[in-house]
């Protein structure tokens, strides 16, 4: 099933939409007791952008997480030894579904789908890599999510 021609950065906003996700998911994410025990209660600085420049490199849009922050490999690396559950994993998820919600990202379904069939995927990598000995190394281009999923071959 193909969406519409645009990415889904630019169906979802652009630039302005991403880091209002970010910022209403990190908010989440320091905020919910099973998140917290993650990402800790006290914010740190650049973390929201460094999120929404993730998260709009993977939908299409410009290549800032790759230039500004390390790409894939130190998205892996940032994960290592946090030993995330998967309660912690799913509750994730739920927060950025509440997290797009507030953000007003487009409530088209077939949006939303691919939005948290990204989200499904790349949780589960963050779960796998945070475990104690796993392997974060990467020297794979930070995925590409589309209206069909993964276009670009990232871990897994």
């Amino acid at each position: 099933m193909s969406g519409p021609t645009q990415s889904l950065y630019a169906y979802a906003g652009g630039e302005d939409a991403m880091r209002r996700l970010a910022a209403a998911h990190y908010r989440r994410c320091l905020t919910d007791p099973v998140l917290s025990e993650v990402f800790g209660t006290v914010g740190h600085p650049g973390h929201v952008k460094r999120l929404a420049d993730w998260m709009g490199e993977v939908l299409g849009g410009p290549k800032r997480h790759t230039e500004r922050h390390g790409g894939h490999a130190a998205l892996l690396a940032a994960h290592a030894g946090r030993a995330i559950t998967e309660a912690q994993r799913v509750r994730f998820v739920e927060a950025f579904e509440a997290a797009a919600d507030e953000a007003a990202l487009p409530a088209e379904p077939r949006f939303r789908a691919a939005l948290r069939a990204y989200v499904e995927w790349g949780t589960a990598i963050a779960r796998d890599v945070s475990q104690p000995g796993a392997d974060t190394s990467s020297d794979e281009p930070v995925p590409l999510w589309t209206w069909d999923g993964l276009a670009r071959p990232g871990r897994h």
